[in-house]
């Protein structure tokens, strides 16, 4: 895990780089050549129009939103989340446009798809996890309890930190997709096969940032592959919260999670037990499974009661008290706070996988469809399962309408719910029904088998 991997000065001899500094004037310097540069090869067409609002978006971004990232006497952060996501951009659109010919699409079509979905799905993705956290980890408040509008506006905006959610983006992507290809006049369902390996090679790198970020973590695992997190990272945090530094994991499940990013807690009717011990309390007589009856002076205590116990009894030191339903009381010590967590599921890394190889699966399968829609169609079929089946072993997401499924997993059950009714429209065309997509920006419009 790193989250940060280097800073950019905020000063450079002297004149500041963010805000109305060295940085606006060289994005206007460099968005006026780019602009000329249009403008001399294509004329003001709807191409060179597109750009602007991306020229306006990043220049206000530099003068209002970066000057309030900055961190004092470091500098901009880079945070390995962004560059990761960055990067899944650009692999996304090298391998569209490798493809490119093959399909008969333009690559200005596709750089034009690339800034929609790229707007639209970091929107989505983003509003997805503000919806889902908002009262955890982006609504700030003052210290008279007023609505702290400024500073929750820049937690919002705090995209490279980590926070978004996949469905969101693919929500918000799907808006851009049925707009760009009504504007472009392209074939949906050709169009949709052309870009779903895309999709799924941009997953699998920008996995790998939220291994690098510490998001999106599984439960405890004693498989050789498990890793471990450095302390102050959202699992050891978690762990903490949990027992840690009492020798002991405690909750109603490791596949359920109740708590988020500060420590607030959703209580849920289940039966509280231990998950994981020290084998010093195990020699004890500390069973695993055993269920919790008392800690300390509360009787059959909720998650909320028994996780803010031991967190403020880390705070003070004190011992906790612990008895089981079968009659055994135990004095837990507080330990010393190890240096990293306990060995977890690395769901980060099973995640990125999984869609390495349902993408390559997908690019095998496109010769053979005989179909327009099947490629898209695998994907949302087996994302679905894949990502459903992942949140059982993930531990960060909360519950939600008392289901006790994470919303990624109740949205994967309505996508899949819809996918039937999507293979009964699909299927119903004669197979060997597949158009180009005929791209009239494109001059090579032939078609792969």
């Amino acid at each position: 895990m790193r989250q940060t991997l280097f800073f950019i000065p905020d000063q450079v001899s002297g004149a500041p780089v963010f805000g109305w500094g060295l940085l606006i004037v060289i994005w206007l310097v460099a968005g006026a050549g780019i602009l000329f540069f249009l403008l001399r090869r294509q004329g003001f067409n709807a191409d060179t129009k597109s750009y602007l609002p991306v020229f306006v978006i990043v220049g206000l971004a530099i003068v209002f939103v970066l000057p309030n990232l900055v961190e004092a006497e470091q500098g901009l952060p880079i945070r390995s989340y962004g560059v990761l996501t960055m990067l899944a951009i650009m692999s996304a659109i090298i391998l569209a446009n490798y493809r490119a010919k093959f399909f008969g699409v333009s690559k200005e079509t596709i750089y034009a798809f690339a800034f929609g979905f790229c707007v639209a799905g970091f929107i989505g993705a983003r509003l997805f996890h503000v919806i889902e956290y908002w009262d955890i980890a982006y609504r700030k408040v003052n210290l008279d309890g007023s609505f702290d509008f400024f500073t929750t506006l820049t937690t919002i905006l705090n995209v490279p930190q980590g926070g978004l959610v996949v469905y969101g983006s693919l929500i918000g992507g799907m808006i851009a997709f049925i707009y760009l290809v009504r504007r472009f006049h392209l074939s949906p369902l050709a169009f949709a096969d052309f870009i779903a390996p895309s999709m799924l090679l941009g997953l699998a790198i920008g996995r790998l940032g939220c291994l690098l970020n510490g998001c999106c973590f599984g439960g405890l695992c004693d498989m050789p592959w498990a890793v471990t997190f450095p302390g102050g990272s959202p699992p050891y945090n978690q762990q903490i919260e949990r027992g840690l530094a009492w020798g002991v994991q405690v909750g109603s499940s490791d596949t359920t999670v109740s708590t988020g990013f500060e420590g607030q807690i959703q209580d849920q009717p289940e039966e509280l037990k231990v998950l994981w011990r020290t084998p010093e309390l195990a020699d004890r007589g500390v069973s695993l499974g055993e269920k919790i009856k008392r800690i300390n002076n509360v009787e059959n205590p909720s998650r909320s009661q028994l996780w803010a116990i031991l967190n403020l009894n880390t705070e003070r030191l004190d011992p906790v008290l612990l008895e089981t339903k079968q009659g055994d009381i135990f004095s837990l010590p507080r330990l010393k706070l190890p240096e990293r967590s306990r060995p977890i599921h690395p769901t980060q890394i099973y995640s990125s996988i999984s869609a390495f190889l349902l993408c390559f699966f997908l690019l095998a399968y496109t010769p053979f469809r005989s179909r327009d829609g099947e490629v898209f169609g695998l994907m949302i079929t087996v994302y679905p399962l894949i990502r459903f089946l992942l949140e059982m072993i993930r531990i960060d997401e909360i519950g939600q309408f008392g289901t006790g499924l994470s919303i990624s997993q109740l949205v994967s059950i309505s996508l899949l719910a819809g996918v039937a009714l999507y293979w009964a429209i699909i299927l119903r065309q004669p197979s060997g029904t597949i158009r180009s997509i005929i791209d009239p920006t494109s001059a090579d419009l032939e078609n792969v088998r």
